[in-house]
């Protein structure tokens, strides 16, 4: 299996790395919000297809310099899925697809750019591939949601919550056959982060806190929006 790197945290090269990230996803909103519908209908188009061209292409490239393998190199991270679905979800409308992104990638993408953990390591492409497509998970799930108006139906973080649990026993037997750690079941991250306390399997605890506290973050902005909703709409006389 291929060490992981980190980088320092707060340091130089990890603030140049975060700001130009952000500055990025948040100048591509800004356009998506000021420009012609046709424009952004062909935006939205280039990025997909961008995205799954960055996903795809790493994994004859990972061949390509010899740092292919199976412990690592399948998509089967929350990142890594997310990372493939993302151009999808800006190229079709399928729910299912948005949900994932919006849920998984969001928060795991976050993560990802706060306290960095380089599973391929950092030579050469493999740190510019790592920005580019965490911050395009981001910004696949913004734009689906600022740019094309899709919103999380009610209740939805719950519901994602559960299928992340069906999803845990599948990629822990992958994990225990391949001798791999994808979503980082049999091995906690290296990095620093509060989330992660303890070895296995106490860290699955964390992640596990983790993760239904982010999806319900990232679904607060909705629910709270139809609560007050719900509270603006009058009442039939006599109810």
């Amino acid at each position: 299996m291929i060490e992981h790197e980190i980088i320092p945290l707060f340091g130089p090269l990890w603030w140049k790395a975060w700001t130009t990230t952000w500055l990025g996803i948040f100048f591509l909103l800004f356009l998506g919000k000021k420009l012609p519908a046709n424009i952004v209908k062909n935006m939205t188009r280039v990025m997909g297809w961008l995205l799954i061209f960055v996903a795809v292409g790493m994994q004859p490239y990972q061949v390509a310099v010899g740092k292919w393998s199976v412990q690592s190199s399948l998509p089967l991270q929350m990142c890594g899925i997310s990372s493939w679905l993302s151009g999808f979800a800006l190229l079709t409308d399928q729910m299912w697809i948005y949900y994932i992104v919006y849920y998984w990638g969001i928060p795991g993408a976050f993560h990802s750019l706060l306290t960095p953990e380089f599973t391929l390591g950092t030579e050469g492409i493999f740190f510019y591939e790592y920005y580019i497509s965490h911050g395009g998970i981001i910004l696949a799930a913004l734009w689906a949601t600022v740019i094309l108006k899709r919103r999380p139906a009610e209740g939805s973080w719950l519901k994602m919550f559960a299928w992340t649990q069906l999803c845990l026993p599948v990629i822990g037997t992958i994990d225990w056959l391949l001798d791999a750690n994808y979503m980082y079941i049999c091995k906690a991250p290296i990095v620093d982060n509060p989330f992660i306390i303890g070895d296995f399997p106490y860290h699955l605890i964390g992640l596990e806190f983790a993760a239904l506290l982010h999806f319900a973050l990232v679904y607060a902005p909705f629910g709270i929006s139809r609560w007050l909703r719900k509270r603006r709409t009058p009442h039939p006389a006599g109810a």
